[in-house]
């Protein structure tokens, strides 16, 4: 009667052999075809944003050399096929004219301040593509709110010349918005920052108007609060466009490794089963002659 317990054993061991196979079989099929894999889409986005990474620092450090050869690369990722996968169109155009104007830049012999905020611009822009949930461009929000502060702050001095130096703070929020205005426009469609932009220049307009009138000053601080409203929106989650992804993920499941884990379980259940019956009555039950 050890048969009750050594053919679940056996099919148990076939099973176990075989769901271990299957899984490194299907392992070795995806390595089979990495290379193919790998030349993706997903691997041209990670190769745009080192570039772009790449970019950037050659023009912190005004290393204008590696910086042509760098966005010479990067022009051609963006004139590929990628613009199709991921990202909005704009955010393609907006980044294409930013790569062409460093490229020119360089060829001109303009110094790194002419071609550092366009490469800030393209880092964020890719980053934003690759790490949407985690944007650096996202931790702009707070930044530009402080600039705000500062502008009403001075806005309200009781020195005479508030309207001269709400003005002047005025400048590191306008440059922060134009860093991350590809961004938005790569993330959401060119219109998404356009009320940002747009209450920008209003607002600069306002302060820098020669006429100091009541009206005027209550024209300066409600563009000031629609200005705050403006940074708001662009953040807000609701009624976001979603962004296509670069590449589907790969299937992680494969039925037939867990098909035969399930048969190896029952097998070993069925396994243990007789071979408790065995010990217990080790020559069967036989019959009366």
């Amino acid at each position: 009667m050890k048969v009750r317990f050594i053919i679940p054993f056996i099919i148990c061991i076939v099973m176990m052999i075989g769901s271990a196979g299957a899984v490194w079989g299907n392992a070795s099929l995806l390595s089979q075809y990495s290379p193919v894999l790998s030349s993706g889409p997903y691997k041209q986005l990670t190769r745009m944003d080192e570039l772009a990474s790449s970019l950037y620092q050659a023009a912190y450090t005004n290393n204008r050399q590696a910086g042509y050869v760098q966005v010479q690369q990067l022009q051609r990722i963006l004139e590929g096929e990628l613009k199709y996968s991921a990202g909005m169109p704009e955010g393609w155009r907006v980044m294409e004219q930013d790569a062409r104007f460093i490229e020119q830049t360089l060829i001109s012999g303009a110094t790194t301040a002419d071609w550092l905020m366009e490469a800030a611009r393209l880092r964020l822009a890719t980053d934003a593509l690759v790490r949407p949930e985690h944007a650096l461009w996202l931790q702009y929000e707070n930044i530009m709110l402080d600039d705000l502060s500062r502008v009403e702050k001075a806005w309200k001095r009781q020195t005479g010349d508030g309207a001269i130096a709400a003005r002047a703070a005025m400048n590191s929020l306008q440059k922060h918005a134009e860093r991350i205005e590809p961004s938005i426009a790569m993330m959401y469609g060119i219109m998404h920052g356009s009320e940002l932009m747009e209450r920008i220049r209003y607002t600069n307009q306002l302060l820098e108007s020669k006429s100091l009138s009541a009206l005027n000053a209550d024209m300066v601080t409600h563009s000031l609060k629609s200005l705050k409203e403006a940074i708001t929106r662009v953040y807000d989650q609701g009624g976001r466009a979603d962004v296509l992804p670069a590449v589907a993920p790969l299937g992680a499941a494969n039925p037939l490794s867990w098909t035969l884990f399930l048969g190896a379980i029952i097998s070993a259940v069925l396994t243990y089963s007789g071979w408790r019956k065995y010990k217990t009555n080790p020559f069967g039950v036989k019959p009366l002659s």
